[in-house]
């Protein structure tokens, strides 16, 4: 699909998506500047390419324009925030029932109860403000990571004079600016001027090789051609002169700091499904205590004591604690995912990640190493000198062997691997599966596994003479090892600039000071041969440097009889057409060259870059010993080589991915890659990982085949997609984007939101930070990321090991399940609690729990084990199920609070009055009197006439069983005997509870199937009773709650509701289990 003239890459003329997203509004400043003649470009930005600006034109132009920075975001006060906190959720409730109770206590200052309640209510709604602010009052730092790439200093030149170094900050639009290799461009440069620079866009664009650059326009697309270099990006060699003309927030990185800053982070499906839990419950509170209050005022409640009810029926409504106990649960996780080397930013974002179905992640340094590395070799099978004998790698830990022929002088050090002075040998790497395929065909060394397939599929391995070399974290010589491969090795060591930085540690992460493409081949020829002893053997004495119209590199050596080597890498087609013979003197005929461009396009086709190497020996008469060679003049041949051989390099995929790619598509989640590399890159590793199968019909927009399970899309054509394609796109099953830019990355996770998809991003780049901002999970990769994709992410992964992500995915759903288990634990006590106020209002019988005792659950002894469900372990192997229906299976459903207010909560109701009324039985107040004098609402009013029968409360002195005589109560034995009979009420219902914990370790199975290993929930149930005995036993602590220290044999009225709990939910369980589809099911599995 064509882009609009000039090559923008805004989306502009995209149909507008479902929702608004931020790839709509933010949109790169259409550069057609690579487009124009350069005197246009001088013409347009008023300067010269020769004197540069004037420094007074500069001056003026920076108080015009501002300074070459990025502008920080608006912050919102931290005050805001905080205020949020204190003010939502149950807080509003919270606050409007302190209120109340310090009003009364205003009317009526006697009621220091009602007093002390408020002041409890306002602590409680304060801490639980002040811990969730602190949870989210971390900073967005997403700007500091890209001030980190703004140069400090460039060189500019300004009056037509020399190069000066300046701030980067006071560079302007129409600077002339020196580019040079180990420098960062300080703005968007157009060059004018280059000699061999390369910049490297790995991170702004995902490819993994670094781009030449040159006064060339090659492509209409901006972030294509390579007459434009990009502020942030990292010249690794060469120098270019260029006129800058973007600076600041106009720069393509400006753009995407813009779209990452102010991208709108969607909300955390714990924050949906909180937001969804607490409406819930305010609506029931609320409702219930509005009506409860009428009522009250309807029979003739004194106002205030309506106003209590209210108050009580509020509180026993609210899981105070609730709140405090998720943040501590996912903090746990989140430290439990820490160990796992996942670093949680943002910890309501971990069960959003069990959530997920769809993970959006970039190909390099995330699927891939970011580390070129050769793949494959192409030489002659045949040989016309002896063999060399199989070298193995060091990393197998054997000797290794030299060469048994007579061709030494041939081959000098390649035969060996003694350390020269200075070099360290190559450290031992990991035990790896390998694999060597000689010209025979495939054959495995030490097993190649799904890898030995995979190469099989990929390429014709059949094809004489393609040898793959390499798998993981090792470098294997083909088992048929000939003459020819190592000259090939000797070309790829020799004709290559690359340098170790250190030489310890495994050879593959060595740092190297070169290109990718030649660190790679130093890597590959150092694990077969003792690179630094040839070096030294045969000095370079000539070089004709890569350029992008030769497209080949020649270096010339001394060999150490006097004689010269001339060595040639670059272009296959270029390479092969200079050479007239093998190595093995064979003539390069037409077949030859046709067998050779079959092979190397059949390497291209599969995504990987190809070399091919010649070389010459140059005639000593012709060349004798300190002949000065001209680069300039050209005084010795480029024709008539000799083809020695190819490699291919690709950056190939992390050994983990393949079988975490795996294991997300088993737990219902869908990979896909969005990177910004070529479409056959993209194509060949996602085959190698997995996203793409090897029998998937493949498809793109251009054939868009209905029947196709694959399809590759690229960047330009995203822009002009409508809906009925984003439906077709992304209705298949394996897909990926190639050729992405920022904005488009994140458009693409915006669409997937819009079909309700859950998205989690991956990426390691400054050009995935917009779209890990939109993502609802953003992960980084913690070693090789950069610090804006880090600023972004909710999630960091310290080792880049992708197969973390699934580990993330079963903490993020089983937090889920865990906090489905401690809010119906929670939810379940409500109703012992809210039914003293109604029974009180509507029946007048004593108030069996009061509001201090209410809190005394919800915040003491419910919240350790409440807190320590987050530590239960999967009752199910939870990564073999699809990801959550989000509209369905809610944190909070109607079957969960059928479960917990009208099965579990009812049976601890009926245990907590069983207790109640036996109490109050054994003090002579018999149930039936309670029931029908209905004065339990003055039940703490003072007598008006302590005698009398016929309106004093009754009891029978002696017990109801012994036949006691009828008398009144007084003041302070009925009120001794309603304590004691509250602190049964309250026993009751901790023993319960426990019960309920119990029985809640599981949703499914029987508690006989699972295991008691949560050793903080165990902890946590003692800590229930052993806090209940506190509470009415210490002197002091008795007094503070209402509590009145009783008898042992209170406590047993509790315990036969205890194993009812436990019977009846173990049926529950058996019968969900065993008829899926009946009523029992619908209503009771939550």
């Amino acid at each position: 699909m064509a882009l609009k003239t000039g090559g923008s890459t805004s989306s502009s003329s995209a149909p507008p998506c479902k929702k608004e997203h931020l790839a709509q509004r933010v949109h790169a400043a259409a550069i057609t500047e690579h487009s124009w003649p350069v005197e246009e470009v001088e013409k347009s930005a008023e300067t010269s390419c020769i004197h540069g600006l004037s420094s007074k034109v500069a001056e003026e132009r920076l108080a015009k324009d501002g300074p070459n920075m990025l502008t920080p975001p608006k912050e919102v006060p931290w005050w805001v925030h905080f205020a949020k906190h204190l003010l939502g959720g149950f807080s509003l409730l919270l606050w409007g029932g302190a209120f109340l109770c310090f009003f009364v206590f205003y009317i009526d200052t006697t009621r220091i109860p009602e007093f002390w309640l408020g002041v409890v209510l306002a602590v409680v709604v304060l801490v639980t403000g002040v811990f969730s602010w602190y949870q989210d009052s971390k900073a967005d730092a997403v700007l500091r990571g890209f001030l980190k790439l703004t140069p400090q200093m460039a060189s500019v030149i300004r009056d037509g004079e020399m190069e000066r170094d300046v701030e980067a900050t006071k560079l302007v639009r129409g600077d002339i600016v020196v580019l040079r290799g180990g420098k960062k461009v300080p703005a968007d440069v157009l060059i004018i001027e280059c000699q061999g620079l390369k910049v490297d866009n790995s991170s702004l664009t995902g490819e993994a090789l670094p781009q030449r650059r040159s006064v060339e326009k090659t492509h209409d697309l901006p972030h294509e051609t390579q007459n434009l270099a990009f502020f942030g990006t990292q010249c690794t060699e060469g120098k270019a002169k260029g006129i800058v003309i973007r600076c600041g927030d106009d720069t393509l990185m400006g753009q995407i700091a813009t779209a990452t800053a102010e991208g709108e982070k969607p909300e955390t499906q714990m924050q949906i499904e909180l937001h969804h839990f607490i409406k819930i419950i305010t609506i029931i509170a609320g409702f219930i205590g509005v009506v409860f209050f009428v009522i009250a005022l309807a029979i003739g409640y004194d106002p205030v004591v309506a106003v209590i009810f209210m108050i009580g029926i509020i509180v026993a409504n609210v899981p105070e604690g609730l709140l405090v106990t998720v943040t501590v649960a996912l903090t746990i996780t989140a430290k439990n995912m820490a160990a796992k080397n996942v670093l949680v930013k943002n910890v309501e974002t971990i069960e959003t990640l069990g959530a997920v179905t769809v993970i959006c992640s970039d190909k390099t340094g995330t699927l891939t190493q970011n580390r070129m590395t050769v793949r494959h070799a192409i030489y002659s099978h045949e040989s016309a000198v002896g063999k060399i004998s199989p070298m193995d790698h060091p990393g197998d830990g054997t000797p290794e062997r030299q060469s048994t022929n007579n061709s030494a002088t041939t081959n000098g050090p390649f035969l060996g691997r003694s350390a020269s002075p200075g070099e360290e040998a190559p450290a031992p790497a990991q035990a790896t599966p390998t694999i060597s395929i000689s010209a025979s065909g495939p054959g495995a060394s030490g097993g190649g596994g799904r890898r030995e397939s995979l190469l099989a599929s990929s390429l014709d391995m059949s094809r004489p003479a393609l040898h793959a070399v390499h798998y993981g974290t090792k470098f294997r010589s083909p088992q048929d090892t000939t003459l020819e491969f190592g000259l090939l090795l000797r070309c790829a060591a020799l004709c290559n600039h690359a340098r170790f930085v250190e030489k310890k540690g495994p050879l593959m992460q060595r740092p190297t000071n070169g290109d990718a493409s030649e660190s790679a081949l130093l890597k590959f020829s150092t694990s077969h041969m003792n690179v630094d002893l040839a070096r030294k053997q045969n000095p370079e004495v000539c070089c004709v440097p890569f350029n992008s119209s030769k497209k080949f590199m020649v270096t010339i050596h001394c060999q150490p009889e006097g004689s010269h080597l001339l060595l040639m890498k670059g272009a296959p087609e270029r390479i092969i057409s200079r050479c007239n013979r093998l190595v093995n003197g064979t003539p390069c005929d037409e077949d030859q060259r046709r067998e050779l461009q079959a092979a190397q396009m059949e390497l291209a086709a599969n995504g990987e870059r190809v070399l091919a190497f010649a070389q010459l020996e140059l005639p000593v008469q012709n060349f004798p010993k300190g002949f000065k060679f001209d680069v300039e003049e050209e005084n010795f041949p480029l024709e008539g080589l000799q083809f020695i051989g190819m490699l291919s390099m690709e950056d190939p995929p992390r050994e983990e991915v393949p079988k975490a790619v795996a294991e997300c598509q088993s737990a219902g989640i869908q990979v896909v890659m969005v990177t910004g590399d070529h479409p056959l890159t993209a194509k060949s590793i996602a085959t190698q990982v997995g996203i793409i199968d090897f029998e998937a019909v493949v498809t793109n927009l251009e054939t868009s085949n209905p029947d196709a399970t694959a399809v590759v899309v690229t960047g330009p054509e995203i822009d002009d997609l409508t809906d009925d394609q984003w439906d077709f796109i992304l209705s298949r099953k394996q897909i990926v984007f190639a050729r992405t830019l920022p904005q488009q990355k994140q458009r693409i996770v915006a669409e997937f939101q819009n079909r309700d998809h859950v998205v989690a991003v991956t990426g390691d780049g400054v050009n995935d930070s917009p779209a890990l901002k939109k993502a609802d999970v953003g992960i980084a990769m913690g070693v090789t990321g950069s610090e804006v994709a880090k600023d972004a992410a909710d999630m960091i992964l310290m080792d880049d090991n992708f197969a973390s992500i699934v580990k993330g995915v079963e903490e993020g759903r089983l937090i889920f399940d865990n906090l489905k288990k401690s809010i119906v634990y929670t939810l379940e006590s409500n109703i012992p609690e809210i039914i003293p106020f109604l029974a009180n209002i509507m029946l007048r019988i004593p108030l069996a729990l009061t509001t201090i005792m209410i809190l005394a659950i919800d915040l003491g002894t419910d919240m350790l084990p409440a807190i320590a469900f987050a530590y239960e372990t999967a009752e199910l192997n939870i990564m073999k199920r699809k990801p959550r229906d989000r509209t369905r299976d809610r944190l909070v459903t109607l079957q969960l609070i059928g479960v917990s207010y009208l099965q579990i909560g009812m049976i601890q109701a009926f245990a907590a009055y069983t207790a109640f009324f036996w109490v109050l039985n054994d003090f002579g107040f018999q149930t039936s009197n309670l029931m029908t004098q209905q004065q339990g609402v003055t039940w703490d009013n003072p007598d008006s006439d302590p005698e009398n029968l016929n309106t004093c409360y009754r009891f029978i002195e002696g017990g109801v069983a012994d036949g006691g005589i009828e008398r009144c109560a007084g003041f302070e034995y009925r009120n001794l005997a309603l304590r004691t009979a509250q602190s049964a009420h309250f026993v009751a219902t901790i023993v319960c509870q426990v019960a309920g914990g119990i029985i809640h370790k599981t949703r499914f199975l029987s508690q006989l199937q699972h295991n008691w290993k949560n050793a903080p929930l165990n902890v946590g149930f003692a800590e229930e009773l052993l806090l209940c005995c506190a509470l009415l036993y210490i002197p002091g602590m008795n007094d503070v709650f209402g509590f009145e220290p009783m008898l042992l044999e209170y406590w047993w009225p509790g315990w036969p509701f205890f194993v009812l709990t436990v019977v009846y939910d173990e049926w529950r369980k058996w019968w969900c289990r065993k008829f899926p589809k009946s009523l029992v099911y619908r209503l009771g599995f939550f």
